[in-house]
């Protein structure tokens, strides 16, 4: 009984976490995934507790000594990672997924607790759905957020978003669910109804991909379509063979006629996606990934650290890049993302950990061919269906990965490390050998969920508080046309920042922001007020630069700082820093015309102007008018007169 009633918290708690982060955690940021992070913490620190588990199938050990390793690596890489607020992104979701991994590897691995699992996610996907037909029913609702006052920032053109902020990582956990339903409907016991409704799910999830007009997903979903007809065809070939003409007859004409209809109903989009611009025309990846390739240069066998491409894409940007091409921040291949963040010792183990589940799915296909089918003497399985597509399901959001960053989403990042649970856990313990046990797995196991879930627990109380101030913040803005709104906005949001540094003092972003806060209110203010405001600026952007020293934006913000408290070599040095993390931006170079225009060195700032206006990206469409500012202060300077007019102007 008091098992039952542990397995029953736990896989409530889990339901619960998989709605949350489902439906909230769908962006790269945590802000909106704390609620889920929670609930999940909760549902780990649960199981982990309990010390016995009893489990009906045990899990590879092997897989579970690879996921450990995997692990391990990753949170000791981020925790000597060089910027807190990067590394802590991918801790929490790590946490998350390491959590979601063993529990559906573990205590959850029984058929009802993975039916549980699948409706949680079954309904995610109605969700998505229902939004995405909000966002395709109207051009004017494609910003349309289910969080009020939100909008999605990828809202422009036909692509629907889900929960999602962006359409490719809901494309990630449609080709998923297109893929796991594929596997059930087939393979899977259950009768007519459920098992049409689940094709349903699954086609309505295909038409969900067409409508994310996401190129990559359409190659991965292509692929793992491939990988379940191959595997499916293997297990008929090695169990009903004389079946296997008629089969393939009828699902070759049912493929036919589903793509025929699924590119009569998109072939608009479908051609304006993968017709007019490929991967290597127009598009900024070939770019992004030379600049990943060159930060991995510098550290090729540990990786620059968690996230640190978030700086990277900015200081190794290339000069033939496209000047409208925005900051990356993510290297948009997340294979290649893992190598330059963590090195070849990460990549190695990534792939030895996706290897060894995929080779253990491999072992529970043949025996349940040589096994379990003698015995049984049927196909249709639960377990056999759940683990076809949760391969084909893999495989193609791995191939998805190679052209983005959705394992950086919370949302597809759990319901992906749910998908290797099961792999690592489908359900069988071979007759003919024993499997392997390695003690020590169990216990670390045991010991990751109670760490993962307490400090997720602490996370969300801390961290998250200080996440919600500092968005309440930046969601205040003075009304329009009341010039005296800002002086009430900005006591206001510097009040919020306090609050949000005093509960995370780590996060380099905060003293960025509220040090730029100063620095804005210090335009047009007396000049005490100014001296006071800048002071205090030059504490928090300094501290922004202590904790992250890799921001362009905070080193340079300092350069503005320095000047008017009369430190101009300190200003130099800043702004010369800032050039080198960031040599083809204008902002640098803006920064240093600034600096000698106030020093009234005006063929220096003439120089500095003009080589603004040679930069390759950033901020450099501004500097004209600068510019003929400084040529008139200069003419004014040169001419007695105008020279006594301006001081005595000044004077009153």
């Amino acid at each position: 009984m008091l098992t039952q009633t542990f397995k029953a918290l736990v896989a409530a708690a889990l339901f619960l976490a998989l709605l949350a982060v489902g439906a909230l955690g769908t962006e790269t940021r945590l802000l909106l995934f704390w609620p889920g992070c929670a609930v999940l913490g909760l549902a780990g620190l649960i199981a982990g507790l309990r010390w016995t588990w009893r489990i009906q199938h045990p899990p590879s050990h092997w897989c579970l000594l690879t996921g450990l390793l995997f692990a391990a690596y990753l949170m000791v890489r981020q925790m000597t990672s060089p910027v807190t607020i990067h590394a802590r992104e991918d801790l929490f979701m790590l946490l998350g997924c390491a959590v979601a991994y063993t529990l559906s590897a573990t205590v959850l691995s029984q058929p009802r607790a993975r039916t549980m699992i699948l409706v949680a996610l079954l309904l995610i996907l109605v969700g998505n759905l229902t939004v995405g037909f909000i966002h395709f029913s109207d051009k004017g609702m494609m910003h349309y957020h289910i969080v009020p006052e939100y909008m999605r920032a990828f809202g422009d053109g036909e692509r629907i978003g889900g929960f999602f902020n962006n359409s490719n990582h809901l494309a990630s956990f449609l080709t998923m669910m297109t893929l796991l339903a594929a596997g059930m409907a087939t393979f899977g016991r259950s009768g007519a109804v459920r098992r049409l409704s689940i094709a349903f799910a699954g086609l309505s999830a295909a038409v969900g991909v067409a409508l994310t007009v996401s190129r990559g997903a359409m190659v991965g979903l292509a692929i793992g379509m491939v990988v379940l007809a191959v595997l499916g065809v293997i297990m008929l070939y090695r169990t009903q063979r004389h079946l296997l003409g008629k089969v393939l007859a009828g699902v070759g004409v049912l493929a036919v006629l589903g793509g025929l209809v699924l590119y009569g109903v998109f072939a608009e989009q479908l051609r304006s996606r993968l017709g007019g611009s490929g991967f290597a025309e127009g598009d900024p990846r070939p770019f992004i990934w030379r600049a990943a390739l060159a930060q991995h240069a510098g550290s090729p066998w540990v990786g620059a650290g968690s996230r640190m491409f978030t700086e990277g894409c900015i200081t190794y940007r290339t000069a033939d890049t496209p000047a409208w091409t925005k900051d990356a921040l993510f290297v948009h291949n997340d294979w290649l993302q893992l190598l330059t963040e963590y090195g070849w010792v990460g990549l190695a183990l990534g792939l030895l950990f996706v290897g060894s589940h995929l080779v253990h799915a491999l072992r529970f296909l043949n025996w349940y061919a040589s096994e379990r089918f003698p015995r049984s003497a049927t196909l249709m399985s639960n377990k056999l269906g759940i683990l076809l597509g949760a391969v084909a399901a893999l495989v193609a959001v791995l191939v998805h990965a190679l052209f983005e960053f959705h394992f950086h989403v919370p949302a597809t990042a759990i319901t992906a490390a749910l998908l290797f649970g099961f792999l690592a856990n489908p359900g069988f313990k071979p007759e003919n050998r024993q499997p392997m046990r390695l003690p020590v797995v169990r216990s670390a196991l045991k010991l990751t969920l109670i760490a993962a879930g307490a400090w997720m627990l602490y996370g969300t109380w801390q961290f998250g508080r200080a996440d919600y101030y500092a968005e309440k913040a930046e969601m205040l803005k003075p009304e329009p046309q009341d010039i005296f709104s800002l002086d009430d906005v900005v006591p206001q949001k510097l009040e919020l920042l306090s609050k949000a540094i005093d509960l995370d003092p780590q996060n380099a972003r905060l003293w960025y922001r509220r040090g730029m806060v100063r620095l804005e209110a210090a335009s047009g203010q007396p000049q005490p007020l100014v001296q006071s405001l800048l002071s205090r600026a030059r504490t928090d952007l300094e501290e922004a630069c202590r904790l992250n020293p890799y921001h362009m934006f905070s080193v340079r913000a300092l350069g503005d700082v320095y000047d008017p408290l009369g430190m101009p070599q300190e200003a130099y040095a800043s702004i010369q820093k800032a050039g080198a993390l960031a040599p083809l931006y204008g902002e640098p170079r803006l920064a240093l015309a600034f600096h000698y225009h106030r020093l009234q060195r005006w063929q220096d700032a003439e120089l500095a102007y003009l080589w603004t206006n040679e930069a390759r990206a950033g901020r450099r469409d501004e500097w004209f008018s600068y510019y003929e500012g400084m040529l008139r202060q200069a003419a004014g300077a040169t001419d007695p007169l105008a020279a006594q007019a301006q001081a005595q102007a000044q004077a009153q």
